[in-house]
């Protein structure tokens, strides 16, 4: 990272981030595999080489990953999504673009790409930071051919390639109940109606001999939905909104065994098991069409989202409609409801990932003004990320000392081996020394009585051993002679498989959960791989994040590039933390106040990593409000009394916009966001919701409890209203705060967060 980050301790995917803009990254020693792999040959595919990768990634456009990882696989499911580029790395990683990408990818020898092919093992799967990269010139996303490789996963091919996602071993150990409403890896909301034309799920669709719900869900959410329906045993079909009036009162229809698992159902003769990965399902009932003002010349496209009765005390599918006042813009999106905890076991903490090195002239004082928010927003504790500069340990001194003095407040350390070093032995005493400090204040967060512990990175570190897992062994026998019992969870960029035989660590800080990749929602498939490699006898961290943008030149930190930070990020990671609260104990916010990253939740203070054009004016602390909501339903089971908020966030200007003062190139990713402007409402009772971007005004009707909205961006200001009985009960404007530009003197892909 640029900036110490806020940890909700959640699970993570296969991608990294640089968060210290402090420290550029070191890639450390490659490790190589010295037997020679075969380079495959496959049908509308040329090999291309072996690239270096990076944090902010070579081929950057999608990713997967998949215990069955074949060049087959991944060349098949980058066509699938129209890529020209497939690259392998790790084992057992995907990566997916039309062009190499940053200053990383440049070609190394082949002997460097030498790791084996989780699915096969003559296969190479790149190394440590390589890719194996294959390019095709075929434009695979319309392709209906019979090729085993250039068939896309819409197909009903049952070629290996196109349905090899079903077999993979991380995705279908995640199932485990015999029942069709169990999965854990999305929300289950009944058995629907289907049809031949068109299909009531009509986004991408495809069929396997070895189909299950999670495979299906996997699939989908690769390929942006948020709904998947499992059909005939063996089919599998995606969407984004459903009709419900198809919806089944009984699951009678849906009766035939999935042909991956016998104790599972998975649909029947046009019928449809639904699952929503994000925890709320949209609704488009054919009876319920939304109105358009007189100033309008066409319908509203705007969709309205439901919680289904199946997991929710009440139904508000019947209440939602929405108006547009202009013809050109409507409402972006809409999603209702918020997932119903699952019962849990265990003690539920939630951290925020805080970078002591953007505290230098922090007091007491001031750690006790961030104790106090953070605990307000329901807020446990820091994860104090800390580095080498020499002030740093006056500054977790305070930071200790204010904790202590609120009483209740927690802290632990986040050794950020980056910059702290760690390749001698003499390194690693610095570290335990630094444990042992804290080890038994008051203050220190625990985990089943042993001090939490935490990194960012180590898998480089050498501690004057021989790799690194005998780094972190020699490390635990430090602590061990000073009588420290550490809960050990890391956040190492590693290969995931040799994580359940670590005896060192005692779980994994999924860092990398935290954003998604590529221009698709966010999904829960990084958590539950992890889950699935750590095993049932280590924990799991999950990673929350609100956003990432970073524009550091090549003459400071080298960092220009955006994570998809839409769909209304922070809620939809809170919910799918709490969708799996019965699953781990700890999750990490991404962060408190790394502002060279843009995913600061904490209030914009003096000590800025050089992050001042992208961050002054650009309030974050709105956000608490949303974290406060969901943060007793991840700890306890229970959401708050329903109060009405409004809280609001918007980007600057469009993703396509070409500033008049550039000060450096149009950020790698950007086009993987949208020009919308994102509404978090909470409602204690039904009433009218108005949100306006510029002369785009789009409001709705709306159930009690958590509703989620969005409009088209235009130039103006922004706002939004509750309006309920004639009356306005709520309102935010921005005037004089804050205006979207279509003519931006530079780039920023940061937000500005308001609440009412």
């Amino acid at each position: 990272m640029f900036s110490q980050i806020a940890i909700i301790a959640l699970a993570a995917m296969s991608t990294v981030v640089d968060a210290h803009p402090h420290n550029a990254r070191s890639k450390g020693n490659v490790s190589r595999h010295v037997d020679k792999r075969a380079i495959a040959t496959v049908s509308g595919w040329t090999y291309s080489g072996c690239y270096g990768d990076a944090w902010n990634r070579t081929l950057a456009a999608s990713s997967k990953s998949d215990d069955n990882m074949t060049v087959q696989l991944c060349t098949s499911y980058c066509s699938g999504l129209g890529y020209t580029l497939a690259g392998l790395e790790s084992k057992n990683q995907c990566f997916c673009d039309s062009q190499i990408r940053g200053t990383a990818g440049t070609k190394y020898a082949d002997s460097d790409c030498s790791y084996q092919c989780k699915g096969d093992t003559s296969q190479a799967c790149g190394g440590n930071w390589r890719l194996t990269v294959y390019n095709t010139t075929k434009s695979s996303s319309t392709s209906t051919s019979s090729s085993k490789t250039s068939t896309t996963l819409t197909s009903t091919s049952t070629s290996k390639a196109a349905t090899s996602t079903s077999t993979s071993k991380a995705t279908t150990s995640t199932t485990t109940s015999k029942a069709a409403t169990t999965s854990s890896v999305a929300t289950y909301y009944g058995c629907y109606a289907d049809q031949s034309s068109p299909r009531l799920l009509s986004g991408a669709n495809t069929e396997s001999t070895s189909m299950t719900p999670s495979t299906c869900q996997t699939f989908c959410s690769g390929k942006g939905y948020s709904l998947a329906g499992v059909s005939y045993g063996k089919q599998c079909y995606c969407g984004n909104s459903i009709d419900s009036t198809k919806k089944q009162s009984s699951e009678t229809g849906c009766s035939y065994a999935c042909t991956g698992n016998s104790a599972l159902k998975c649909g029947g003769f046009y019928y449809l098991n639904v699952y929503s990965s994000s925890g709320t399902i949209a609704i488009t009932s054919s009876s319920a069409a939304s109105t358009t003002s007189a100033s309008s010349t066409s319908k509203s496209s705007s969709t309205t989202t439901s919680k289904a009765s199946s997991t929710t005390s009440s139904s508000f599918s019947a209440s939602t409609s929405a108006t547009t006042t202009s013809a050109a813009a409507a409402a972006g999106s809409s999603a209702i409801g918020a997932p119903n905890p699952p019962s849990a076991t265990g003690t539920k903490q939630l951290f925020a990932h805080h970078m002591v090195g953007n505290t230098y002239s922090y007091t007491q004082s001031t750690w006790a003004d961030d104790i106090s928010q953070a605990s307000a927003a329901g807020i446990d504790g820091f994860a104090l990320n800390y580095g080498s500069d020499s002030w740093q340990p006056s500054r977790i001194a305070d930071a200790y000392a204010a904790a202590k003095a609120d009483g209740s407040f927690k802290l632990f350390l986040s050794m950020d081996v980056t910059s702290l070093g760690c390749s001698s032995t003499n390194d690693a005493q610095n570290l335990v020394n630094t444990v042992a400090t804290y080890a038994n204040n008051t203050a220190q967060a625990k985990v089943g009585g042993k001090v939490l512990l935490s990194t960012f990175a180590g898998e480089n570190c050498k501690f004057g051993q021989g790799s690194y897992q005998d780094a972190w062994n020699y490390f635990d026998t430090l602590l061990a002679a000073k009588s420290i019992n550490v809960y050990f969870v890391p956040a190492v960029f590693a290969d995931i498989s040799t994580f359940s035989s670590s005896t060192w660590m005692d779980g994994e800080f999924n860092w990398n959960s935290g954003w998604p990749m590529g221009g698709s929602p966010l999904g829960t498939y990084s958590d539950t791989s992890y889950m699935s490699a750590l095993g049932s006898s280590k924990g799991y961290m999950a990673a929350v994040s609100p956003a990432f943008f970073t524009y550091y030149s090549p003459s400071s930190y080298n960092k220009n590039w955006i994570y998809r930070s839409d769909d209304w990020l922070l809620a939809r990671r809170m919910e799918q933390m709490i969708s799996q609260r019965n699953l781990f104990d700890l999750a990490e916010i991404i962060s408190w106040n790394d502002y060279g990253e843009s995913h600061y939740i904490g209030p914009i203070r003096a000590d800025q990593p050089n992050s001042q054009g992208w961050t002054n004016g650009m309030p974050h602390t709105a956000w608490l409000e949303v974290i406060k909501y969901y943060a007793p339903a991840f700890k306890t089971g229970s959401y708050p009394s329903a109060n009405d908020q409004l809280v609001l966030w918007s980007r600057p200007h469009p993703k396509d916009a070409v500033p008049t003062s550039p000060s450096m190139a149009r950020p790698t990713g950007a086009d993987n966001t949208d020009d919308l402007l994102y509404v978090w409402v909470v409602l204690k009772s039904a009433a009218t919701v108005t949100a306006s971007s510029g002369n785009n005004t789009v409001s709705w009707n709306l159930g009690a409890g958590v509703n989620k909205v969005s409009v088209k961006s235009a130039a103006g200001s922004i706002g939004a209203k509750i309006i309920r009985n004639g009356a306005t009960v709520k309102s935010y404007d921005s005037t004089g705060s804050f205006t979207y530009t279509n003519t931006p003197t530079d780039y920023n892909f940061n937000y500005f967060v308001a609440s009412a």
